[in-house]
C-alpha cells in the first residue's frame, strides 16, 4: 500500500506513528452490539396547544403525536440502513465484523479483538430557522424568515480493545444531522418595482432519513478505524506526553491528515 501523508507542520510524530499502524497492523475483529430501538425525542413544542399544562407523560406523547417523521419512522428499517452500511465500511478497511450471535466465532479469532457497543442512536426532530436578506438601492432591506425541519441522528458508541491489560471503555459520540434545503434570491419586477425573494425548497422525508442512516452508518465505520490508529498513536507516543492531533485517514485517496472536528468526540473532553 502506497501511503500520502497530507499532513504538515507539528504533527509529525503523530503521522509517522499512524503509518506505522496501517503498515503494520496485524488482523482486526470487532464484536458489534447493536441498540433493539431508536430513541426518538421532539425539541419542537411551540405549535402543542396547552403543552406547558400537561403531564410529562402527556407532554412525551403529545410530542410524538406532533411530529413529523418521528411517528413515521420505522425503527427496523433505520437499523438495517445504519448496520449495512456501517459493517460493510469497515469491512472495506480490512476488519472482520462479527455480530452477538457469531461470539463463539469472534472468540476463536486471532489478531487483535474490539468490542465495538453501539449504545444508544436518537433521532432528534426539530426546526431550523433560516433567515435571508438583500439590500436594495444601498437603504432598503428585504428579509425573508423560514422555519426548515431539521433531524439530528445522535449517536454513542462504546470501544474496548480485549485481552489487554491496559484497555479501558471509551465512551464517543457523534452527532450529524439532515435538513429541508432551499434555494432562492430577491428578484425585482422590472415592470412594477415589486421585489419577492423567490425559492425552491427541497423538503426531507422519512426516505431521506433512511437514506442518511446508511450515510452515517458508513462514515461512523471511517471514525471507527479512525480511533484504532489513534489509540495506536496514543499508546506509542512518548512517556509523559500526548499526541496533540488526532488523524484521520482517507481510503480512497491513502492519505493521512488532521481530522479536525471530523471524527468521534471523547465524552470525558
Amino acid at each position: 500500500m502506497m501511503l500520502i501523508v497530507l499532513a504538515m507542520g507539528s504533527c509529525s510524530l503523530e503521522r509517522d506513528l499512524s503509518k506505522t499502524f496501517l503498515e503494520k497492523r496485524e488482523n482486526i475483529s470487532i464484536l458489534l452490539s447493536k441498540p433493539d430501538f431508536v430513541f426518538k425525542t421532539n425539541s419542537n413544542s411551540r405549535n402543542i396547544e396547552n403543552f406547558d399544562k400537561m403531564s410529562n407523560s402527556r407532554q412525551e406523547q403529545a410530542l410524538i403525536e406532533n411530529s413529523l417523521f418521528l411517528k413515521q419512522i420505522d425503527d427496523s428499517i433505520f437499523l438495517e440502513k445504519y448496520f449495512t452500511a456501517l459493517i460493510a465500511g469497515l469491512n472495506s478497511f480490512g476488519i472482520n465484523v462479527f455480530e452477538m450471535d457469531q461470539l463463539t466465532s469472534f472468540m476463536d479469532q486471532t489478531g487483535t479483538l474490539y468490542q465495538v457497543s453501539v449504545a444508544q442512536i436518537e433521532i432528534e426532530e426539530d426546526i431550523f430557522p433560516y433567515h435571508v436578506e438583500e439590500t436594495f438601492d444601498d437603504t432598503v432591506v428585504y428579509f425573508e424568515d423560514f422555519e426548515l425541519n431539521l433531524v439530528n441522528i445522535n449517536n454513542w458508541y462504546e470501544i474496548h480493545k480485549l485481552n489487554d491489560a491496559q484497555a479501558v471503555n471509551t465512551l464517543l459520540y457523534a452527532s450529524h444531522y439532515v435538513m429541508d434545503q432551499i434555494e432562492g434570491q430577491f428578484a425585482e419586477n422590472i415592470f412594477t418595482g415589486e421585489i419577492k425573494y423567490k425559492y425552491n425548497l427541497f423538503p426531507i422525508d422519512t426516505t431521506s432519513i433512511y437514506e442518511f442512516a446508511g450515510m452515517l452508518g458508513e462514515k461512523y465505520a471511517g471514525y471507527i478505524f479512525d480511533y484504532l490508529i489513534n489509540e495506536y498513536v496514543f499508546r506509542n507516543f512518548p512517556e509523559n506526553q500526548r499526541p496533540g492531533v488526532y488523524m484521520h485517514f482517507d481510503p480512497n485517496y491513502n492519505t493521512l491528515t488532521p481530522a479536525g472536528n471530523d471524527r468521534f468526540i471523547f465524552m470525558e473532553e
